[in-house]
């Protein structure tokens, strides 16, 4: 039985828990769908245990109880002790909602691929959000979005007629601008605010009056080993408890309250590698020392993080070459996102990262079968790997990215990287870098290098599989041979590898996991091959799915690539990123060169009007 008679200890959250448990009910006698929409965080907890409990009453009651949903985001690069607990949740969520026969979906949300931190800063090499942005993509791309997305597929499940209620741990007592913020839009515990983009969809602060104290005594309260009143899909919130005193520096989360150590973006714990804290994790570094046995396996990632803060300013590690080339033939020079030497650096640490807690569960592992260390929930949980950032469909959107880039000189530069550390040895250790090694500096003025055009007299080809188009109609019978876009600005139709296409960029993480198997015997028979050639063949193979209407953008970035490798080989310079600049004009030179363009192009407009108005009199 789920809740007791009477505990005395309990009595004053019990009385606020069953009237929030009362109007949930209430709402799914009405017809209502319950949504939770959790960070399993102390609130969202809080208002998940309410709603499961709501939901086994009405059930047991015999009330038609409508499809209910548990939604959760995952950013990718979660505080690995965060994603590790969320992951046991989830789980016990699970087991929980089976073992109850309750009406609940679990969906999960997380950034597309190509919003990704793997694929957009180390795959095309966009840079982090630093403290000094100005604005917080990250949270939209990585949080907002996803959950959007959520929200739309959880209101087709649900069913365009069906009233769907979201239920948030918005709570009024958090802080003076979330009270006025909660007032503004009406938010009580009981009322229900219609959302401004979604038709039969409202959000419900259920426990908006609540204090802190009443959240963590309602969790507390979810104990039968000490009395609890409330049975749920965890024996204790203990482990919870436990994650908010390490990331506040061993202080007991009820006497720290609504304040504490948060990330950029509100959450308590952020990214394992978030850069908006700037110069140090706080919070990260607490758990770091005030549990060491516990998350001491954090350090390497503590690590990374700072190693992308301290190297803000470091100059040497952007890509200099803007895209765009101007009327005289000119690139512009200028520091802009990550060269694919860092990307590659990145890549390698996070690698290496992986390896080591992977050795580190194994020794944990035989440490505790050989009982050596104590059978604790907590040595159980650290046998095996806390985190794993690149699994291989990460790997492989990586490696798709470098290729279409093609700034290295072989096919699948991402996977040699993981094949040399996952199975010849290698190890790349992420460096100390003092805090005065890069102090901050402007962004140098912009200088112009000489390329005349991306077009050349030698061949192009970009994604063009020549070879796949005279073997696929033998090999691949009930398929086109190759594909092909119009070109926006010649209007040209060019031939590309035959590619599919979906409502964006998408890696099977299946197949990701199989050619990953497979390329195990491919590392030797790929060494000849050059960059562009892996990227023909995920196309071809259908491992990479292309945004609709995107392959021309990404035949685009190929040929670009193309041209600066033609270029180096027919200098003769190992880095062309320093022949650019040791043989580039200032901005003033190259403007005086568009003016003396403009002046002859001006004049031979004339010279042509002059030809046409004699023309015209012979006539």
């Amino acid at each position: 039985m789920s809740v007791q008679i009477f505990n005395s200890r309990f009595e004053n959250i019990q009385t606020k828990a069953e009237r929030v448990i009362s109007h949930l009910i209430h709402l799914l006698e009405d017809g209502y769908a319950l949504c939770s929409a959790s960070s399993f965080g102390k609130d969202s907890s809080c208002v998940l245990v309410l709603m499961l409990e709501a939901i086994r009453r009405a059930k047991a009651s015999d009330i038609d109880v409508p499809q209910c949903f548990l939604s959760h985001s995952n950013t990718g690069i979660e505080n690995p002790a965060m994603d590790s607990y969320t992951g046991e949740c989830l789980s016990a969520v699970e087991r929980y909602v089976e073992t109850h026969d309750l009406p609940v979906q679990l969906v999960l949300a997380e950034p597309s691929m190509s919003a990704s931190f793997f694929y957009a800063t180390v795959g095309r090499g966009k840079l982090p959000r630093f403290v000094d942005a100005k604005s917080r993509e990250c949270s939209v791309d990585w949080k907002v979005k996803p959950q959007q997305r959520a929200l739309k597929r959880i209101r087709k499940q649900a069913g365009d007629a069906r009233n769907l209620v979201v239920l948030v741990g918005s709570r009024e007592s958090e802080s003076v601008s979330r009270s006025g913020r909660m007032k503004s839009a009406g938010h009580t515990a009981t009322a229900l605010i219609p959302d401004d983009e979604s038709n039969n969809v409202f959000s419900n602060a259920c426990i908006a009056d609540w204090s802190m104290v009443d959240v963590w005594e309602l969790l507390m309260a979810c104990d039968g080993k000490r009395g609890g009143i409330f049975s749920t899909y965890v024996e204790d919130f203990e482990l919870t408890l436990e994650l908010y005193k390490a990331g506040n520096q061993g202080a007991c989360a009820i006497l720290v309250g609504d304040g504490g150590q948060k990330a950029a973006c509100g959450s308590r714990f952020g990214c394992g590698i978030c850069t908006l804290t700037g110069k140090r994790d706080k919070s990260m570094e607490s758990m770091i020392e005030n549990e060491p046995d516990q998350f001491g396996y954090l350090k390497g990632i503590n690590r990374l993080r700072n190693f992308l803060v301290l190297t803000q300013h470091d100059f040497s590690r952007r890509e200099w070459f803007q895209r765009g080339v101007s009327e005289v033939g000119y690139v512009a020079l200028s520091p802009d996102n990550y060269s694919s030497i860092m990307r590659r650096e990145i890549l390698r640490y996070m690698l290496t990262l992986d390896i080591r807690e992977q050795e580190r569960a194994d020794e944990h592992s035989g440490a505790l079968a050989n009982g050596e260390i104590p059978d604790t929930p907590a040595n159980r949980r650290l046998a095996d790997p806390q985190f794993e950032w690149i699994t291989p469909k990460v790997l492989l959107g990586i490696d798709f990215a470098w290729g279409v880039h093609g700034t290295f000189d072989h096919a699948f530069p991402a996977f040699r990287e993981w094949y040399e550390i996952k199975h010849l040895g290698r190890r790349y250790e992420v460096p100390e870098i003092e805090e005065c090694a890069f102090p901050r500096k402007t962004i140098p003025e912009k200088r112009y290098y000489h390329i005349g055009a991306y077009e050349h007299p030698w061949k192009i080809d970009g994604l063009r599989n020549i070879y796949g188009e005279a073997v696929n109609p033998q090999r691949r019978p009930d398929r086109p041979a190759f594909g092909a876009y119009k070109d926006r600005d010649t209007g040209e139709t060019r031939r590309v590898a035959y590619f599919e296409e979906s409502d964006e960029l998408e890696v099977d993480g299946f197949e990701a996991n199989l050619f990953l198997m497979e390329f195990e015997d491919l590392y030797f028979d790929t060494l000849a091959l050059e960059v562009t050639d892996g990227v023909r063949y995920l196309l071809d193979r259908g491992l990479v799915k292309v945004g609709r209407g995107q392959i021309a953008t990404y035949d685009r970035i190929s040929r670009r690539g193309q041209r600066w490798r033609r270029l180096q080989e027919s200098l003769n310079v190992y880095d062309m990123h320093q022949h650019a600049l040791e043989n580039s004009i200032s901005k003033e030179q190259h403007f005086l060169l568009l003016e003396e363009h403009k002046r002859r192009q001006a004049e031979i407009e004339d010279d042509q009007f002059n030809l046409e108005l004699f023309v015209d009199t012979a006539a």
